[in-house]
Protein backbone atom coordinates (compact mmCIF):
# COMPACT_ATOMS: atom_id res chain seq x y z
CA UNK A 1 0.00 0.00 0.00
CA UNK A 2 1.18 3.33 -1.06
CA UNK A 3 1.67 6.68 1.74
CA UNK A 4 -1.81 8.51 2.23
CA UNK A 5 -1.36 12.38 1.54
CA UNK A 6 -2.15 13.98 4.68
CA UNK A 7 -2.00 17.55 2.71
CA UNK A 8 -6.01 18.72 1.90
CA UNK A 9 -6.71 21.14 -0.17
CA UNK A 10 -6.08 24.75 0.80
CA UNK A 11 -10.00 25.21 0.83
CA UNK A 12 -12.25 22.10 2.65
CA UNK A 13 -15.78 22.33 2.17
CA UNK A 14 -17.01 22.15 5.59
CA UNK A 15 -20.01 19.41 6.02
CA UNK A 16 -20.12 20.11 2.42
CA UNK A 17 -21.21 23.49 0.58
CA UNK A 18 -23.25 23.43 4.06
CA UNK A 19 -23.84 27.54 3.75
CA UNK A 20 -25.78 26.71 0.59
CA UNK A 21 -27.53 22.98 1.60
CA UNK A 22 -28.16 21.19 4.40
CA UNK A 23 -25.28 19.79 6.14
CA UNK A 24 -23.33 16.88 5.93
CA UNK A 25 -25.51 15.29 3.10
CA UNK A 26 -25.13 14.20 -0.17
CA UNK A 27 -26.45 17.07 -1.56
CA UNK A 28 -24.05 19.41 0.04
CA UNK A 29 -21.33 16.89 -1.22
CA UNK A 30 -22.12 17.23 -4.64
CA UNK A 31 -22.89 21.10 -4.23
CA UNK A 32 -18.93 21.61 -2.96
CA UNK A 33 -17.49 19.37 -6.17
CA UNK A 34 -19.28 21.61 -8.15
CA UNK A 35 -18.24 24.72 -6.38
CA UNK A 36 -14.92 23.45 -7.06
CA UNK A 37 -13.55 22.08 -3.50
CA UNK A 38 -10.85 19.72 -4.11
CA UNK A 39 -11.25 18.71 -0.62
CA UNK A 40 -14.56 18.58 1.97
CA UNK A 41 -14.75 17.38 5.73
CA UNK A 42 -17.57 15.61 6.80
CA UNK A 43 -18.75 14.28 10.30
CA UNK A 44 -19.61 10.62 11.39
CA UNK A 45 -21.18 8.55 14.02
CA UNK A 46 -22.49 5.57 14.39
CA UNK A 47 -26.42 4.10 14.51
CA UNK A 48 -27.22 1.41 17.32
CA UNK A 49 -26.26 -1.47 14.84
CA UNK A 50 -23.13 0.09 14.16
CA UNK A 51 -23.52 1.59 10.78
CA UNK A 52 -21.29 5.16 10.39
CA UNK A 53 -23.27 8.01 9.32
CA UNK A 54 -22.95 11.81 7.95
CA UNK A 55 -23.98 13.76 11.27
CA UNK A 56 -22.68 15.80 13.67
CA UNK A 57 -25.38 16.66 16.82
CA UNK A 58 -25.76 13.86 19.03
CA UNK A 59 -29.13 14.29 18.49
CA UNK A 60 -31.01 13.94 15.37
CA UNK A 61 -33.83 16.90 15.99
CA UNK A 62 -31.48 20.07 14.46
CA UNK A 63 -30.61 18.50 11.22
CA UNK A 64 -33.29 15.85 10.84
CA UNK A 65 -36.99 15.34 11.07
CA UNK A 66 -36.26 12.87 13.57
CA UNK A 67 -35.60 12.81 18.03
CA UNK A 68 -33.26 11.06 20.09
CA UNK A 69 -30.04 10.16 19.68
CA UNK A 70 -28.94 9.08 16.60
CA UNK A 71 -26.44 5.96 18.32
CA UNK A 72 -30.15 4.72 19.68
CA UNK A 73 -31.76 4.33 16.29
CA UNK A 74 -30.75 1.44 13.98
CA UNK A 75 -30.24 2.24 10.40
CA UNK A 76 -33.53 0.95 9.02
CA UNK A 77 -34.59 3.70 11.42
CA UNK A 78 -31.91 6.25 10.03
CA UNK A 79 -32.46 5.58 6.66
CA UNK A 80 -36.33 6.90 6.84
CA UNK A 81 -35.27 10.38 7.55
CA UNK A 82 -35.08 13.23 6.19
CA UNK A 83 -32.27 15.65 6.61
CA UNK A 84 -32.84 18.84 4.41
CA UNK A 85 -32.89 20.59 8.03
CA UNK A 86 -36.31 22.40 7.08
CA UNK A 87 -35.17 23.56 3.49
CA UNK A 88 -37.48 23.26 0.83
CA UNK A 89 -35.28 22.49 -2.20
CA UNK A 90 -33.73 19.86 -0.43
CA UNK A 91 -36.91 18.03 1.14
CA UNK A 92 -36.63 14.28 1.25
CA UNK A 93 -32.51 14.57 1.57
CA UNK A 94 -31.48 11.19 3.13
CA UNK A 95 -29.46 11.08 6.26
CA UNK A 96 -26.71 9.31 3.96
CA UNK A 97 -24.62 6.69 5.42
CA UNK A 98 -21.00 7.51 5.67
CA UNK A 99 -20.08 4.86 2.38
CA UNK A 100 -22.58 6.25 0.15
CA UNK A 101 -20.53 9.60 0.46
CA UNK A 102 -17.37 8.00 0.10
CA UNK A 103 -18.29 6.45 -3.10
CA UNK A 104 -19.25 9.74 -4.15
CA UNK A 105 -16.12 10.77 -3.60
CA UNK A 106 -13.99 8.93 -4.50
CA UNK A 107 -16.12 8.62 -7.57
CA UNK A 108 -15.44 12.82 -8.41
CA UNK A 109 -11.12 12.19 -7.46
CA UNK A 110 -12.39 14.57 -3.73
CA UNK A 111 -10.26 14.51 -0.68
CA UNK A 112 -11.51 13.82 2.55
CA UNK A 113 -11.29 15.03 6.15
CA UNK A 114 -13.41 12.67 8.25
CA UNK A 115 -14.42 13.88 11.67
CA UNK A 116 -14.98 10.90 13.91
CA UNK A 117 -17.45 12.68 16.15
CA UNK A 118 -18.58 9.63 18.56
CA UNK A 119 -21.15 9.95 21.07
CA UNK A 120 -19.64 9.80 24.44
CA UNK A 121 -18.63 6.40 25.72
CA UNK A 122 -18.60 4.84 21.60
CA UNK A 123 -15.04 6.47 20.50
CA UNK A 124 -13.30 3.13 20.16
CA UNK A 125 -16.84 1.76 17.91
CA UNK A 126 -17.34 4.58 16.27
CA UNK A 127 -13.54 4.97 15.31
CA UNK A 128 -13.79 1.38 14.32
CA UNK A 129 -16.65 1.83 11.63
CA UNK A 130 -15.20 4.49 10.31
CA UNK A 131 -12.23 2.61 9.75
CA UNK A 132 -14.29 -0.11 8.15
CA UNK A 133 -15.95 2.18 6.04
CA UNK A 134 -12.66 3.25 4.37
CA UNK A 135 -9.54 1.01 4.75
CA UNK A 136 -10.57 -1.43 1.53
CA UNK A 137 -11.87 1.61 -0.62
CA UNK A 138 -9.82 4.58 -0.19
CA UNK A 139 -7.26 5.43 -3.00
CA UNK A 140 -3.90 6.80 -1.69
CA UNK A 141 -4.44 9.00 -4.83
CA UNK A 142 -6.54 11.37 -2.77
CA UNK A 143 -5.68 13.17 0.55
CA UNK A 144 -7.25 11.74 3.42
CA UNK A 145 -7.38 13.04 7.21
CA UNK A 146 -9.10 11.01 10.18
CA UNK A 147 -9.50 14.18 12.71
CA UNK A 148 -11.27 13.80 16.29
CA UNK A 149 -11.46 16.04 19.37
CA UNK A 150 -11.83 12.58 21.09
CA UNK A 151 -7.87 11.58 21.88
CA UNK A 152 -9.80 8.03 22.59
CA UNK A 153 -11.15 7.81 18.68
CA UNK A 154 -7.94 8.83 17.45
CA UNK A 155 -5.26 6.20 19.35
CA UNK A 156 -8.39 3.27 18.35
CA UNK A 157 -7.78 4.60 14.75
CA UNK A 158 -4.13 4.25 14.64
CA UNK A 159 -4.23 1.08 16.30
CA UNK A 160 -6.66 -0.13 13.89
CA UNK A 161 -5.54 1.90 10.80
CA UNK A 162 -1.66 3.07 11.32
CA UNK A 163 -1.21 4.31 7.26
CA UNK A 164 -4.07 6.84 7.72
CA UNK A 165 -2.49 10.53 8.45
CA UNK A 166 -4.81 11.47 11.30
CA UNK A 167 -5.13 15.31 13.06
CA UNK A 168 -6.21 16.12 16.64
CA UNK A 169 -8.82 18.74 16.49
CA UNK A 170 -8.77 21.76 19.25
CA UNK A 171 -10.28 24.89 19.98
CA UNK A 172 -7.32 27.02 21.53
CA UNK A 173 -3.57 25.29 20.99
CA UNK A 174 -2.86 23.34 24.12
CA UNK A 175 0.56 23.77 26.11
CA UNK A 176 1.77 21.14 25.53
CA UNK A 177 0.61 20.33 21.64
CA UNK A 178 3.77 18.62 20.52
CA UNK A 179 3.46 15.96 23.54
CA UNK A 180 -0.21 15.15 22.39
CA UNK A 181 0.61 15.20 18.73
CA UNK A 182 3.77 12.73 19.38
CA UNK A 183 1.55 10.82 21.50
CA UNK A 184 -1.94 10.34 18.89
CA UNK A 185 1.39 9.92 16.00
CA UNK A 186 -0.98 12.82 14.42
CA UNK A 187 0.52 14.58 11.45
CA UNK A 188 -2.22 17.47 11.27
CA UNK A 189 -3.39 19.97 14.30
CA UNK A 190 -7.15 21.85 13.37
CA UNK A 191 -7.82 24.61 15.58
CA UNK A 192 -10.40 27.13 15.96
CA UNK A 193 -9.34 30.18 13.67
CA UNK A 194 -9.95 33.47 15.99
CA UNK A 195 -7.36 31.52 18.42
CA UNK A 196 -4.46 31.19 16.46
CA UNK A 197 -1.51 33.25 16.89
CA UNK A 198 1.37 33.95 14.50
CA UNK A 199 4.34 32.83 16.58
CA UNK A 200 2.76 29.33 17.46
CA UNK A 201 1.51 29.43 14.06
CA UNK A 202 5.52 29.13 13.16
CA UNK A 203 6.31 27.21 15.56
CA UNK A 204 3.67 24.69 14.57
CA UNK A 205 4.76 24.75 11.19
CA UNK A 206 8.40 24.49 11.87
CA UNK A 207 7.71 21.32 13.77
CA UNK A 208 6.70 19.84 10.48
CA UNK A 209 2.65 19.58 10.58
CA UNK A 210 -0.12 20.19 8.99
CA UNK A 211 -2.45 23.46 10.48
CA UNK A 212 -5.72 23.94 9.13
CA UNK A 213 -8.07 25.93 10.09
CA UNK A 214 -12.28 26.16 11.02
CA UNK A 215 -14.59 27.44 10.35
CA UNK A 216 -13.33 30.79 7.98
CA UNK A 217 -16.46 32.42 5.80
CA UNK A 218 -14.32 35.62 5.88
CA UNK A 219 -12.41 36.08 2.71
CA UNK A 220 -10.25 38.78 4.61
CA UNK A 221 -9.94 36.21 7.78
CA UNK A 222 -8.85 33.34 4.96
CA UNK A 223 -6.35 35.54 3.78
CA UNK A 224 -4.52 36.48 7.10
CA UNK A 225 -4.29 32.74 8.30
CA UNK A 226 -2.63 31.99 4.76
CA UNK A 227 -0.21 34.52 5.08
CA UNK A 228 0.54 33.03 8.52
CA UNK A 229 1.43 30.00 7.08
CA UNK A 230 -1.83 28.02 7.63
CA UNK A 231 -1.57 24.96 5.48
CA UNK A 232 -5.75 25.33 5.06
CA UNK A 233 -9.37 26.73 5.95
CA UNK A 234 -12.68 24.76 6.48
CA UNK A 235 -15.11 27.03 4.75
CA UNK A 236 -19.07 26.76 4.56
CA UNK A 237 -18.69 28.78 1.58
CA UNK A 238 -16.25 27.39 -0.67
CA UNK A 239 -16.70 28.57 -3.85
CA UNK A 240 -16.46 31.94 -2.59
CA UNK A 241 -13.04 31.49 -0.80
CA UNK A 242 -11.85 29.54 -3.38
CA UNK A 243 -12.18 31.44 -5.47
CA UNK A 244 -10.98 34.45 -3.28
CA UNK A 245 -7.58 32.97 -2.49
CA UNK A 246 -6.91 32.14 -6.32
CA UNK A 247 -6.78 36.42 -6.46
Amino acid sequence: MGQFKRSLHRVVAHRGASADAPENTLAALSLAIDHGAGSVEVDAMISSDGVAYLHHDDGLERCTNGTGYLCAASSSELDTLDASNDNPQFRGEPLPRLDRAIDLLISHGIGLNLEIKPTPGLEKETAAAVVNCLKSTWPTTLPLVLSSFSKEALFEAKALWPDAPRALITCAIPEQWQEELIALQCQNLHMAAPLLETQSAKEIKQAGYGLYCYTVNDLAQAKELIAMGVDGVFTDKPKMIGAGLKT
